[in-house]
C-alpha cells in the first residue's frame, strides 16, 4: 500500500488545524486520493535539484535532490530524497504551504494512515503557552525573533519536558537545538505553536521510548527556519491508530535515510 495524501493528516505534524492541506490534511475518515502510476517529469534547476513543489502530488517521490525556494521560507533549501519517501505540505497548495515534510512510507509497518515519521521544515508565529490548553493564549510574540528565544520558549512548557539544548548549524546557518517528550499528565494532541498560515503544528511521538522529537531553530537572513525531525526506532502512535503493531525497531533501518537527508541539507540566501 503507498500512503496518499489524503491518508497522512496527522501524519506529519497536524493536530486538527483548519486550514486543510491538499497534501497532508483531511485525516483518516477521508477518501484517499488515488496514487498516481506514472510520475511527470520534474524539471531540474542549474544545480541539478528539482522543485518539490512540481514533484508527484501522490506516491512516493522519485529519488533525487529537491529545493524548496517558497515565500514562507527565508531562504531556499535543498535536500536528498532517497527511494521509499513522500511529500506532505500544510495549507492548500503546495506554492503556499509553510510546513512541508519528508516522510517514510509506512507499508512496512501496517499502518494505513500514513506513518508521521521523518523530517520537515516550517516556521512559526505564534508559540502556544499551554500545548493543551488553547485558551491559554499565546507567548509574546518576541519568542520568535530568534533561534535562542525560540529554543527557551520550548523549554517552558507545562506536561512536556525539554532537554538537549545547545548549539547547532545546518546547512551553513547556526542556531540552537532542543529535544521535547511527554511528561505526565500530557495530553493526546498538543500544538505547539501555528505558523504565518494558521497551521497547527504538533509533535509526533513513539509509541515506545525513546520518544524524543528534535527540533533545530536556525537563524536565517533574519527570521527562524525551524527543522522537525522524529529520529526514534519505534513505530509512531499515529502508525498505531492507523492498524500498525507497536514495535520499538519499526524505524530503526528508516534512521540512517533519515540521517542522510539531514545532512545532505543546504541553505542558500535569495
Amino acid at each position: 500500500m503507498r500512503v496518499t495524501r489524503a491518508a497522512a493528516l496527522g501524519a506529519a505534524l497536524l493536530v486538527g488545524c483548519g486550514t486543510a492541506s491538499t497534501g497532508g490534511s483531511g485525516g483518516p475518515s477521508e477518501t484517499p486520493l488515488p496514487t498516481v502510476e506514472a510520475s511527470p517529469t520534474v524539471e531540474a534547476s542549474p544545480t541539478g535539484a528539482m522543485s518539490l513543489v512540481e514533484a508527484p502530488a501522490t506516491g512516493d517521490l522519485p529519488p533525487g535532490d529537491y529545493y524548496l525556494d517558497l515565500p514562507a521560507y527565508p531562504a531556499r533549501i535543498e535536500f536528498a530524497v532517497p527511494e521509499g519517501w513522500w511529500h506532505f505540505w500544510s495549507g492548500s497548495t503546495r506554492e503556499t504551504s509553510d510546513a512541508n515534510a519528508i516522510l517514510v512510507n509506512s507499508e512496512d509497518t501496517g499502518a494505513a494512515n500514513g506513518s508521521a515519521w521523518g523530517l520537515a521544515f516550517t516556521v512559526a508565529d505564534e508559540v502556544r503557552v499551554d500545548p493543551c490548553d488553547s485558551n491559554a493564549g499565546s507567548m509574546d510574540s518576541s519568542v520568535t525573533d530568534s533561534a535562542a528565544t525560540l529554543a527557551e520558549a520550548f523549554s517552558s512548557w507545562p506536561g512536556i519536558q525539554a532537554t538537549g539544548s545547545e548549539d547547532v548549524t545546518v546547512g551553513g546557518y547556526a542556531g540552537r537545538s532542543v529535544e521535547i517528550t511527554p511528561d505526565e499528565g500530557v495530553c493526546d494532541e498538543p500544538v505547539l505553536f501555528t505558523t504565518p498560515a494558521g497551521y497547527e503544528f504538533g509533535p509526533i511521538f513513539s509509541s515506545s521510548e525513546p520518544t524524543a522529537n528534535q527540533f533545530m531553530f536556525l537563524d536565517v537572513e533574519g527570521s527562524v527556519l525551524i527543522i522537525w525531525m522524529n529520529d526514534f526506532p519505534g513505530t509512531t502512535t499515529f502508525e498505531v491508530e492507523g492498524g500498525a503493531s507497536p514495535d520499538p525497531q519499526a524505524h530503526v533501518a528508516d534512521q540512517d535515510q533519515l540521517h542522510e537527508i539531514f545532512e545532505s541539507i543546504v541553505i542558500q540566501p535569495r
